[in-house]
C-alpha cells in the first residue's frame, strides 16, 4: 500500500491492470453468454494499444481518474506561463485536477513546444490509451511557437492560455466540437465553458470500459 501511494508509475500501471482485468473478465463472460465472436478476435483486442493525434483523430479515452499529473517543459516564458495558467483554470472548474511534477518519470503527460511551419495547428494533444478498457496510459501535448508566437498570426496572450486549455480538454478526453466551447475546433477563441465542464463530467459519471464486439 505504501508504494502504491508514493510511486507514481507503479500507482498508474496498477490502475491500468486493474481496469484490463475488469474487461478481459467482461469479455470471457460475454463469450459465455453468446455476445463476443471468437476467443481469438478477444485477446488480440486485449493486447491493442493506440496512439489518438488530435488533429487527425477523435479524442474518445479517458483516465482512470479524474486527475492526472503533467510535466511543463516549455522553452519559452510565454508558452510556461500560459500552459500553467491553463491547468489552474481546469483544476479550478473542480472537474478535473492536473498535478503538476518537475520530473518526466512521474508524469502522466508531457507539456512541451514545438516549432512547426509546416504544421497547420498552433497546439497539438497525442494520447496513448489501452484501445480495450478505453483507458489513457500517457500523454504529450505540444504548444507550436511557429504560430502562438509570431505576430502575424495575432495570437495575445488570452488566445494562447486558451490554446493550452484546449489541448489539455483533449488531454481529459474530449473531441472537438463547433460550439461556444474550449474545445471548438479552431482551438483559441473561447476559454472554458459551462458545457465543457459538464462534458468532462459525462466522460467521467460513465463506465469507461470498451465494449468488444
Amino acid at each position: 500500500m505504501w508504494f502504491y501511494s508514493n510511486n507514481h508509475q507503479f500507482r498508474r500501471q496498477t490502475d491500468n491492470g486493474i481496469a484490463y482485468l475488469q474487461a478481459t473478465v467482461k469479455e470471457v463472460s460475454d463469450q459465455f453468454s453468446g455476445k463476443a465472436s471468437t476467443s481469438s478476435s478477444s485477446n488480440q483486442a486485449a493486447n491493442q494499444q493506440s496512439t489518438v493525434n488530435s488533429q487527425t483523430d477523435k479524442i474518445d479515452g479517458r483516465w482512470t481518474k479524474r486527475t492526472a499529473t503533467i510535466y511543463i517543459k516549455m522553452d519559452n516564458a510565454t508558452l510556461q506561463q500560459a500552459m500553467e495558467e491553463a491547468v489552474t483554470a481546469w483544476n479550478n472548474t473542480g472537474a478535473f485536477k492536473f498535478t503538476i511534477v518537475h520530473t518526466r518519470k512521474n508524469a502522466d503527460i508531457v507539456a512541451t513546444s514545438s516549432n512547426n511551419g509546416g504544421d497547420q495547428a498552433a497546439g497539438l494533444a497525442q494520447m496513448n490509451e489501452n484501445t480495450v478498457t478505453g483507458y489513457f496510459i500517457d500523454g504529450h501535448i505540444y504548444l507550436n511557437k511557429a504560430y502562438l508566437l509570431n505576430p502575424s498570426y495575432g495570437y495575445t496572450h488570452e488566445r494562447i492560455v486558451n490554446t493550452a486549455e484546449h489541448e489539455l480538454g483533449h488531454a481529459i478526453g474530449l473531441s472537438h466540437n463547433s460550439g461556444q466551447s474550449v474545445m471548438q475546433s479552431s482551438g483559441s477563441f473561447f476559454s472554458i465553458q459551462n458545457t465543457d465542464v459538464q462534458a468532462v463530467n459525462n466522460i467521467y459519471n460513465k463506465n469507461s470500459a470498451k465494449q468488444s464486439s
